[in-house]
């Protein structure tokens, strides 16, 4: 072999070195970033009953926000409510004894041009359907009960009748069908039976019940108290009381 041809040959494989050297840094493996290339946050919400009201006794959920960029801006849209207000370092916010209800949390993400909204996931409340259902069935167990008076003391129109809301609030472990009712002041026959499954993981429950206060007189006040029952758990819990008074003329 030659000379010349010889080292033509030896040229090949430093040339060939030199090009992949050369196209490195413009083929990157696809999907990498600079800096520390950390996924975009996803945001969430969620509204969480609580065994204990708040101000009056007339709430009693917790509302909380995660996954947000750290001091992300965002506006709330909610029962009765709507405010504007930042979360925290963490991308975390949280609103205690606020309404029952949906709630919508709006923000523009970093770099965007147009707002993003999420909608935070609410328990699930028992609609009263007159169901008559006792006991117990399957492998659970009743750990505690409350009731929530949901309706404030009220100065109201004398002609109008008035109702009242409350919400029981169950909590078990295990799974199976918890059978409970309500009575209504100090009468001790049911106004309401209901009850509920839990599935695996379901260890809440939250009842809404709404009772008819009556029309108050000038004369007198209309009130309103329930009492929870869990009979198969010797488990009895009573609301507060709701009062409504009548307007002065």
């Amino acid at each position: 072999m030659n000379r010349h041809r010889r080292n033509a040959l030896l040229a090949v494989p430093l040339l060939a070195s030199s090009v992949a050297l050369a196209l490195t840094p413009a083929h990157a493996a696809p999907g990498r970033t600079s800096g520390t290339g950390s996924a975009r946050p996803v945001p969430a919400c969620a509204l969480i009953p609580h065994a204990t009201g708040g101000a009056g006794g007339n709430k009693g959920y917790d509302l909380h926000l995660s996954g947000f960029s750290p001091q992300q801006p965002v506006r709330i849209e909610g029962p009765k409510t709507s405010f504007k207000t930042t979360v925290d370092a963490q991308g975390k916010l949280e609103r205690q004894d606020v309404r029952y209800g949906t709630y919508q949390v709006s923000y523009k993400p970093e770099g965007a041009d147009q707002s993003e909204s999420v909608h935070c996931q609410t328990p699930p409340r028992t609609q009263q359907d007159g169901g008559k259902h006792e006991g117990v069935q399957g492998d659970v167990t009743v750990t505690r009960i409350g009731v929530l008076t949901l309706t404030k003391d009220q100065t109201v129109d004398c002609n109008a009748p008035q109702k009242a809301e409350f919400d029981g609030l169950i909590e078990v472990t295990g799974t199976g069908t918890v059978s409970w009712y309500w009575t209504l002041l100090s009468s001790a026959d049911p106004i309401q039976k209901r009850s509920h499954t839990f599935e695996p993981g379901n260890t809440g429950h939250s009842d809404l019940l709404v009772v008819p206060a009556g029309t108050p007189t000038t004369a007198s006040k209309a009130e309103v108290r329930v009492t929870l029952h869990v009979p198969k758990f010797n488990l009895v819990k009573e609301s507060d009381l709701v009062t409504f008074t009548c307007k002065k003329p």
